[in-house]
């Protein structure tokens, strides 16, 4: 100690008393102070303020003592650490399980919330999958006191949950699916035939070999941060490329690649016509997936053969197409038997509850008044009747934006020569690209939501059912 006040060093030991709201002494601590006598004055008056009381150094107190004690000290620390080593090797299974088993009782404590509890025993109710009945059946024979009891769905009057079961290639979609809504237990799932169409439509929409590939090569950088919409990115991407072959064209220029089947910007009536075509395909295996749905998975004959979005509705599409095209002169069947059809299909409608429930034998036959009912069916008539215009005519925007996606880049290539092209011609082409890919690309990825949503959907999916959340999934949240 000497040694630092002959440095210029002030050397005091100070005592802190701590108390409690009572005021009532509970234990002190010792601090030794080093600083310069220069500030010697300053530190007083900051320790006093603190409560710190001066006591006299104890005279047996030395630099020497300190380090030895120090010394001394390290070596029962090495010591304790060959020996909590000893003990970790000792315990080293153990250890190595108790983050596995900290997270068993977690989730353990988590399960009961969801559980009735009784003084002795908890109480879960939950659907299981049939393919794993078996593993719940063997709970009774490996826990004692264990208590297993099935019932099926029809047994409990309630609606299971949807588990989807889709395979790598289409499941990204089922996050599209889900923004309508969940599959009801009791409808197809529309997944794969959503996956599927969806992307035939980006790709006639949006078709261009550059560009897609741009999607592709942005899906991994995108999938990083967002793994599902990445891989939806690279699916659209993919499909855009395709039909941009198909079209011969590379980042909107047409003459780099030769056209395998058509030039939509020369072809514009053509690409018009096989747009609605495509379409009507479309909408007649939407009608008859509704209808497999409605009589096969629902039980519901009045909708199903009698409902505008069954049978009767399919055959109203069906005679309304017959009817365009006799009065374009490209005649399949007759007038009058196109309009024969459509008549059917009005009276099917009209009558399908009096219809239906005499079929059925339930009566009475009308829930409602006649009258009310049949001024009802009269409005649902003509909403059937522009619902079925209007769903045809939807599908021409997917040749229009076919036909647009080249006008748009022409746009800037014109834009481009009369700058005088060379490197501010390149800028302009470049930054015309990457508004399309941007815009363009975002308008078509809504315009196809919206041609399976309100176009396809409407006629075969409800979205009115819930998923199924397995324990794990509960656990996690």
């Amino acid at each position: 100690m000497k040694f630092l006040e002959k440095l210029g060093f002030k050397v005091g030991n100070g005592k802190k008393t701590k108390k409690n709201e009572i005021n009532e002494s509970f234990g002190n601590e010792n601090y030794i102070l080093i600083y310069p006598k220069s500030v010697e004055d300053e530190v007083n008056r900051s320790v006093n303020s603190m409560g710190f009381i001066d006591k006299e150094i104890p005279k047996d107190l030395s630099y020497d003592s300190l380090v030895e004690k120090l010394n001394e000290t390290e070596r029962e620390l090495k010591v304790l650490d060959q020996d909590l080593e000893k003990i970790k090797e000792k315990n080293k299974e153990a250890l190595d399980n108790v983050s596995y088993t900290l997270d068993y009782y977690k989730k353990s404590s988590k399960l009961k919330d969801k559980m009735v509890k009784g003084e002795k025993y908890f109480y879960l109710s939950s659907w299981v999958p049939e393919t794993k009945i078996e593993q719940v059946r063997k709970l009774a024979n490996k826990y004692e006191d264990t208590l297993v009891l099935e019932k099926k769905d029809h047994e409990v009057g309630l609606v299971p949950p949807t588990k989807l079961n889709n395979n790598k290639l289409v499941k990204p979609f089922e996050f599209l699916v889900n923004m309508y809504g969940a599959p009801n237990y009791n409808e197809i799932d529309p997944t794969g035939f959503f996956a599927l169409t969806y992307l035939l439509l980006y790709g006639m929409m949006f078709g261009d070999l550059g560009q897609g590939l741009i999607f592709v090569i942005l899906s991994y950088f995108i999938g990083k941060k967002n793994e599902v919409f990445g891989s939806l990115i690279r699916r659209i991407g993919i499909s855009a490329s395709i039909f941009g072959l198909l079209y011969g064209s590379v980042f909107g220029i047409e003459t780099l690649i030769p056209t395998l089947l058509i030039k939509p910007f020369d072809n514009i009536m053509t690409v018009l016509i096989a747009a609605v075509g495509f379409g009507i395909i479309l909408l007649i295996t939407s009608y008859c997936l509704g209808i497999y749905n409605k009589l096969v998975k629902q039980k519901d004959l009045e909708e199903g053969f009698f409902g505008k979005e069954g049978f009767a509705g399919l055959l109203m599409m069906i005679s309304f197409v017959f009817i365009i095209l006799n009065l374009v002169g490209k005649k399949i069947v007759g007038m009058p038997i196109a309009i024969g059809l459509l008549v059917i299909s009005i009276i099917m409608m009209v009558f399908k509850e009096p219809l239906s429930n005499s079929l059925l034998r339930n009566y009475p036959l009308y829930s409602t008044k006649k009258s009310d009912y049949y001024v009802e069916s009269s409005f649902s008539i003509i909403e059937a009747l522009l619902s079925v215009f209007s769903n045809l005519v939807s599908f021409t925007r997917v040749g229009a934006f076919a036909i647009n996606h080249v006008g748009l880049y022409m746009a800037f290539e014109v834009i481009s020569k009369l700058v005088g092209g060379g490197f501010v011609g390149l800028i302009i082409l470049i930054l015309g690209n990457i508004l399309i890919i941007g815009l363009e690309g975002m308008i078509v990825f809504i315009q196809g939501l919206r041609l399976e949503f309100y176009e396809m959907f409407s006629k075969y999916y409800k979205g009115d059912g819930y998923k199924f959340s397995p324990i794990s999934q509960i656990n996690e949240k």
